[in-house]
């Protein structure tokens, strides 16, 4: 990897390492561009060189624990894909909290919605699909409701076994596919073409 590149890698690790710093000891609304570059240690014209703003950061920052709920979505995808990224939420409950309520909740949910909706899409047209709302309105539900299930199963029931969850959260969405899109119980949910690669979560 070039010289610039690791400068850069390092840089942006540095940052969203701050950014979460900065979420877990404070209210995402009190958290400024300049609280983040001191506790980063870079300057802001660094800070703007790679994000837009704090809410351009918490996007990237979502976006990968998105990505398994997202292709749950016209993906070939089992519970024991899904698992391992909810038992790292669940490890991370007391810690992470935050990201499950407002306003940063709010945003995971439209984030999500926008991982979800080009998959949508695609799912549709294959299927020659008749979606009963805009595809945009559908893609928000699915992600709201993941979202929702996940948040009540950490804050009510975080002794369910988190494959049991798993197999509920995929359940939940393929059924809300169906319904949306109103297609027959057997018509086949997956975009075609598509390989997946499901990356671990972070520790």
């Amino acid at each position: 990897m070039p010289k610039s590149d690791r400068r850069t890698e390092r840089t942006r690790h540095a940052v969203a390492a701050a950014f979460v710093g900065e979420v877990l000891t404070r209210s995402y609304e009190d958290i400024s561009v300049e609280d983040i570059v001191k506790r980063a240690n870079v300057g802001r014209s660094t800070f703007y060189m790679h994000y837009k703003s704090k809410d351009d950061l918490l996007r990237e920052s979502i976006s990968r624990p998105s990505t398994v709920l997202a292709i749950i979505v016209g993906g070939d995808v089992t519970a024991q894909m899904v698992a391992p990224q909810l038992a790292h939420f669940h490890e991370q409950r007391a810690r992470n909290g935050t990201f499950f309520r407002d306003p940063i909740r709010k945003l995971w949910v439209k984030r999500l919605a926008e991982m979800i909706e080009p998959r949508l899409t695609k799912l549709a047209r294959a299927a020659h699909a008749h979606p009963s709302l805009p595809l945009a309105l559908i893609a928000a539900q699915i992600a709201e409701s993941q979202i929702a299930l996940i948040t009540n199963w950490l804050t009510q029931k975080p002794n369910i076994a988190a494959p049991v969850i798993a197999e509920a959260l995929i359940a939940m969405t393929l059924a809300g596919i169906r319904a949306f899109l109103g297609l027959s119980a057997d018509a086949p949910l997956l975009i075609p073409g598509e390989k997946l690669r499901v990356v671990r979560p972070e520790s």
